[in-house]
């Protein structure tokens, strides 16, 4: 009963803490757009973003430390992946910046990894865990660490399936959203050139009916003439 209860412990534990954030924003034009979070000193960070919707699908990215120290700069880019380790532990600044817009607002897509280093030592000592083979029974004498890493790997492979579902549906609202601006421009210019196709085709209905009407005073001999 005791090995269940510290087992629904573990699990929800694993479950809980993520190192893993991400966020879809919007950035108006002639705006820029700050989020801070708080990392540990030596630590390595992975940041992925990616425009979605909005202009050109272009952004600047600046990523600054509580020193004010740059560690990375981005101009006028629809995507991307950056790395860098923290130096000191504080808040870090990720900033969108859309000033060089005036008219149209960027959506964008960002996820933030953050790595500790030791994933790759537990992930060596969990190798051995494979519940396969003929020691199967003596495998079976668990402890708790065994579950914890045992928890980890299934967790790691779940941030690793939700980190590709996620990006797979970033792709297909970017390309949903191309499509619907150039479907919108397509049917405009459509109907632009057949209002001006109409037009022109008037003005040469009327311009020939034009030249078969004679539109000259008829002089007073004439009409002598005539009578």
């Amino acid at each position: 009963m005791e090995k269940l209860k510290v087992f629904a412990i573990v699990l929800l534990f694993s479950c809980c803490c993520g190192t893993e954030l991400d966020l879809t924003v919007e950035i108006s034009p002639g705006k820029q757009e700050c989020f801070w979070e708080k990392f540990p000193a030596a630590t390595s960070i992975e940041l992925d973003y990616q425009v979605i919707d909005g202009g050109d699908m272009d952004i600047d990215l600046m990523i600054a430390g509580p020193d004010n120290r740059i560690y990375h700069t981005d101009q006028r880019k629809a995507e991307n992946v950056v790395g860098f380790k923290t130096t000191t532990e504080g808040d870090y600044r990720i900033c969108f910046d859309n000033t060089f817009s005036r008219i149209s607002s960027k959506v964008v897509y960002f996820e933030i990894f953050v790595e500790d280093g030791k994933d790759d030592d537990d992930d060596k000592d969990d190798d051995s865990l494979t519940f396969e083979g003929e020691n199967i029974e003596d495998q079976l004498d668990m402890t708790v660490h065994d579950f914890l890493g045992i928890l980890d790997r299934s967790k790691k492979n779940l941030e690793s399936s939700i980190q590709v579902q996620t990006l797979i549906r970033v792709h297909e609202a970017k390309d949903r959203n191309i499509q619907e601006a150039n479907f919108f421009l397509v049917n405009f210019f459509s109907c632009l050139q057949l209002v001006l196709m109409i037009s022109v085709g008037l003005v040469q209905v009327f311009m020939i009916r034009s030249l078969f009407f004679d539109k000259q005073p008829i002089s007073g001999a004439s009409l002598k003439v005539r009578t």
